[in-house]
Order: structure tokens, then C-alpha cells, then sequence
């Protein structure tokens, strides 16, 4: 069991080094999102585009209840960070994008993660980072059936 606590504890130290690096480092502008939550959003809808997006799907990617989905939309629409677009065909459904303003920001912001992913990488070689992926994957599909089961 000691081992799994290692692991997980490693991970955390992991998580906190990548979080305060992201702090220090990231571009900064008037429009950045306020929390982890909002960021993970404008992330998702910066790379999903191409389709209608809408605060069930959100609910169902970042696994949070519909009220914190409903106020943390409305915090970034009254930030000017996202716009809800009611459809023609049913105006209770809202499609959800991001203003010009923070898709811009959102871009730089990529390009910065980018770059922080390859100096995370540096020093490993091809075959390491897609082992590393590979491992990661299925821990994380572990972890996602214990969160299933209660555990």
C-alpha cells in the first residue's frame, strides 16, 4: 500500500510544481479567468470549435453538478469571458462561446502551454514520453473507475 501512496503523493507534488510554474509564467491579461474551473472551460471550448457546445456538456467533461456549471457560466459571461447564445429552435438551449477578446488571450495562452509542456519533456526521449502517456493513461482510467465505485 505504501507504494500507491507514493505514487500519489508524487503526483500531488506534481500537480502543485505544474500549478505554481503555470502562475508564475502564464502571459497576462485584463480578461484571464479566475479559477482552475474557468480555465479547463475556455480551454474546452477553444478546442472544440468546430461544434455547438452547451453547459450539459460541460457538466459532463469536468463531472461538476448543473448549479456550479450554471454560476460559473454566469461569472464568466458577466466577466466578459463567454457569450450564451439562445437557438432558434429552443431558446432554453444555450450554446456556449468564447468573446473574441478571451478566444485571443485563450490563444497565447495555448502557445505558452505548449512551450511548458516541451521544457517538462526535455531530457526524454520519444519512446519515454509516449510510455509516460501510455502509463498515465491507465491511471487515470483506474482513478476514474474508483471515483465510479466510491472508493
Amino acid at each position: 500500500m505504501k507504494e500507491v501512496a507514493d505514487i500519489a503523493f508524487v503526483l500531488r507534488a506534481i500537480h502543485n510544481q505544474i500549478k505554481m510554474v503555470i502562475h508564475k509564467s502564464a502571459p497576462r491579461c485584463d480578461k484571464n479567468p479566475k479559477t482552475q474551473l474557468q480555465g479547463g472551460i475556455l480551454g474546452y471550448l477553444y478546442h472544440n470549435q468546430a461544434r455547438p457546445v452547451y453547459q450539459k456538456d460541460l457538466e459532463k467533461e469536468f463531472r461538476i453538478s448543473r448549479a456550479t456549471a450554471t454560476n460559473t457560466l454566469q461569472v464568466m459571461e458577466r466577466e466578459g469571458l463567454i457569450v450564451r447564445k439562445a437557438l432558434d429552435k429552443d431558446a432554453r438551449l444555450k450554446r456556449i462561446q468564447m468573446t473574441e477578446e478571451s478566444y485571443q488571450n485563450h490563444r497565447q495562452f495555448e502557445e505558452h502551454m505548449r512551450e511548458l509542456n516541451r521544457e517538462m519533456l526535455e531530457g526524454m526521449s520519444e519512446t519515454e514520453v509516449e510510455e509516460l502517456r501510455r502509463l498515465l493513461g491507465i491511471l487515470m482510467g483506474n482513478l476514474e473507475k474508483m471515483a465510479e465505485n466510491g472508493e
